[in-house]
């Protein structure tokens, strides 16, 4: 019989053990390596892997002292666990630089908010606004960051009016529009929503962060039964917008279905515009997607 030395009896046993004996060979730890392992799996089973966030639009004038925008503020800073995405819309989009005084106040006082992220509304018209007014307006959201005497700076661009429609044009506007959000917004993070309102080809959902599969009124939501006519396979890029949301909807169930799909994002509002921001469906939001 002759003689192996440890390497040589180490290459030996490789050379004739099955591959799928090799993993397990190769893979039996020293206890305390199981127990490491142990303690690093049970700390990532710990953390949530899925967070839902609201995703407010935004589209009320603020007035002086962002007084029109008081309960929504009121919401945000009493319910600092919810992560809030914040969609401002001036004017159909920026308008100017810098925007007006209220706007500057009221801009200000939402990126004071460690639980906010903003993000500049623009109107595609289905393809139909010219690449270069997009971009142009994507520049003026930029240079809110230069602003010098607040924090006005915005992080993101929310797409609205964005097309479903399977078309190779309709990809390259949609992917050439985000991409210039990306590389222009002076943001570490910069959020890129499409709005179609609608479910989406999975095509878009390679460009955007969120893509909103559903815009509608609260009488035609269906719970589940409309989260199963999405395009399958997006659910954690997917927000939902309800409008003309009663007081008395079971806003608690809604979004703990939304949870178990997988749902990115939500809002629930009172009225068909986004004009009214109503404080008790505002808590009872944030209190659902706390507590779910």
């Amino acid at each position: 019989m002759v003689s192996l030395s440890g390497d040589e009896a180490s290459e030996q046993i490789a050379k004739n053990t099955p591959p799928e004996t090799k993993v397990h060979l190769a893979l039996r730890p020293c206890y305390p390596t199981i127990m490491w392992l142990s303690f690093i799996v049970s700390l990532i089973l710990s953390v949530p892997c899925h967070s839902l966030f609201v995703l407010v639009p935004l589209y009320l004038y603020p007035h002086a002292d962002a007084s029109a925008w008081s309960n929504l503020t009121a919401a945000i800073a009493g319910n600092t666990e919810v992560q809030w995405q914040i969609i401002v819309n001036p004017n159909s989009g920026p308008h100017t630089y810098p925007p007006d005084v209220n706007y500057i106040a009221a801009v200000s006082k939402l990126n004071s908010y460690p639980n906010v992220v903003t993000v500049g509304y623009i109107a595609t018209g289905y393809t139909n606004v010219p690449y270069d007014s997009v971009t142009s307006q994507i520049d003026l959201y930029a240079q809110w960051a230069s602003y010098p005497s607040a924090d006005i700076s915005i992080d993101g661009i929310f797409f609205d009016e964005v097309s479903n429609t399977a078309a190779e044009d309709v990809y390259t506007y949609y992917r050439q529009v985000a991409a210039y959000a990306k590389d222009t917004m002076p943001s570490n993070v910069t959020p890129v929503v499409f709005n179609p309102g609608a479910s989406a080809p999975a095509q878009l959902f390679e460009y955007a962060d969120t893509v909103v599969q559903y815009e509608n009124a609260f009488s035609s939501y269906r719970d589940k039964e409309t989260i199963n006519a999405f395009q399958p396979g997006f659910n954690d890029q997917t927000s939902i917008i309800v409008y003309n949301t009663p007081n008395n909807a079971d806003v608690n169930t809604l979004v703990r279905s939304m949870v178990e799909e997988g749902i990115q994002s939500v809002y629930f509002g009172a009225d068909c515009c986004y004009h009214v921001f109503s404080s008790e469906l505002l808590t009872l939001l944030a209190s659902a997607v706390s507590g779910a």
